[in-house]
């Protein structure tokens, strides 16, 4: 292998890394510091790109405390959601656009 595919190898390990991390520390962050709430799951999305594979986007729809309507992304996603459902999720003011299950 060459200098220039080692480099791309590299680069794309510490990107890998870097997102990993900055998940990590959001997850944290908001476990900690969120604030509860009751949404609606507004949208489930078939994200799989493989027909062999299963995997799903949902999506919950909240008001903040400052009255803002937000449409999130749940990030710890159950097979027993269902659209217009209502949950009790986690958020933090500052990633508005990721939401957590209770």
């Amino acid at each position: 292998m060459d200098s220039k595919g080692i480099i791309m190898w590299v680069g794309l390990i510490i990107a890998c890394a870097v997102i990993y991390f900055v998940s990590r520390r959001m997850k944290k962050q908001i476990e900690e510091e969120g604030i509860e709430t009751t949404g609606v799951i507004s949208r489930i999305v078939d994200a799989s790109s493989d027909p062999t594979e299963v995997s799903y986007h949902c999506y919950v729809r909240f008001r903040t405390q400052e009255g803002e309507d937000i449409e999130a992304l749940l990030s710890n996603y159950r097979d027993d959601l269902e659209e217009g459902q209502q949950v009790r999720i986690k958020y933090h003011p500052k990633y508005k656009e990721n939401a957590r299950l209770i």
